[in-house]
């Protein structure tokens, strides 16, 4: 009864992998949402039977991208196949919701990685530069079309952008680390609820209030700051681009040690949850200064452990 159970789950995976990629080849507007659920079936496979059947429902995934289309747009829906496999494995082992986002996070990026290099040595493109030469053009045209409105040399503007955008081409480490855990995150947020609700006892996350980033990330951005300040300054050499890199995924983390901070006081003094939610919003959208509080905020709270001092005064 149980083979029967796990091939009768094998073949309805299958059936909807190949439903999923159908709607995200043949309907653009479907595929906005269908492209989220392309891992389900993959993930609910593999969280109830492990690994091997949902290998085998990839391969014959694989198969039908292949026959359906043999160009570079295959690999869209083969990325998030793989992240399905790897989190649904990650649920069968009973791991924590934070373990499977490490999980897919990381499978991601390796499979961004993957694909850069395939592009830049299999096909001679590389699409970080070409992103910034697409950008160049169209300043260049803007600029030339408001020259005469412009009190300043356009010659002046164009070396001030050039910096810029060659400053853009250093972060495309940052821009696949970020690509991959906000595509772990969304696939996560979205296919835990409906695993639970198929009977697969799919982790909870912690309430975000919760959230605290280690306390070593505080030394490891003093380190930082101090190679930016005294060996990172030639934009050619190799150490700017990790300390341009590193430094902006330490501000991240710092920030989100922040906003749980926020959240967490907020919570500790019942004020209503569109209070925190409105500030983190806010802080996102309006500024960069502010966001430069936030991360200090997690800076004090991580080095002086603010929430304990807050829950003691509760108390």
């Amino acid at each position: 009864m149980s083979d029967r159970n796990a091939l009768l789950r094998g073949a309805l995976a299958t059936i909807s992998l190949y439903l999923l990629i159908v709607l995200t080849f043949f309907l653009p507007y479907v595929s906005l949402l269908t492209i989220w659920l392309i891992p389900l079936p993959l993930m609910f496979l593999a969280a109830k039977d492990g690994w091997k059947p949902a290998l085998g429902v990839f391969g014959l995934g694989l198969l039908f991208l292949v026959i359906l289309d043999h160009s570079f747009y295959l690999l869209l829906p083969l990325f998030f196949m793989v992240l399905g496999v790897v989190i649904g494995y990650m649920v069968y082992l009973k791991k924590s919701a934070f373990a499977l986002l490490l999980a897919g996070s990381l499978t991601n990026i390796a499979v961004l990685i993957i694909c850069l290099a395939v592009s830049v040595l299999a096909f001679r493109f590389n699409p970080a530069t070409a992103v910034q030469s697409a950008l160049n053009d169209s300043f260049q045209q803007t600029v030339t079309q408001m020259k005469p409105m412009l009190n300043q040399s356009t010659d002046e503007l164009m070396t001030q952008y050039k910096l810029l955008s060659g400053t853009l081409v250093h972060l495309t480490p940052l821009v696949i680390i970020i690509a991959g855990v906000f595509y772990a995150l969304v696939v996560e947020l979205i296919s835990l609820p409906i695993l639970r609700k198929l009977k697969v006892e799919a982790p909870h996350w912690v309430p975000f209030r919760m959230w605290q980033v280690p306390r070593s990330i505080i030394w490891l951005y003093l380190a930082v700051l101090f190679i930016g300040w005294f060996g990172g300054a030639d934009q050619t050499a190799p150490i700017y681009t990790a300390v341009l890199n590193v430094d902006f995924i330490l501000r991240i983390l710092l920030a989100v040690q922040g906003f749980s901070l926020i959240f967490y006081y907020t919570y500790m003094r019942k004020f209503p949850l569109i209070i925190p939610i409105t500030v983190t919003l806010l802080t996102l959208i309006f500024g960069f200064l502010l966001l430069q509080l936030v991360c200090i905020l997690g800076i004090i709270d991580l080095g002086f452990n603010l929430r304990k001092r807050i829950g003691q005064k509760k108390l």
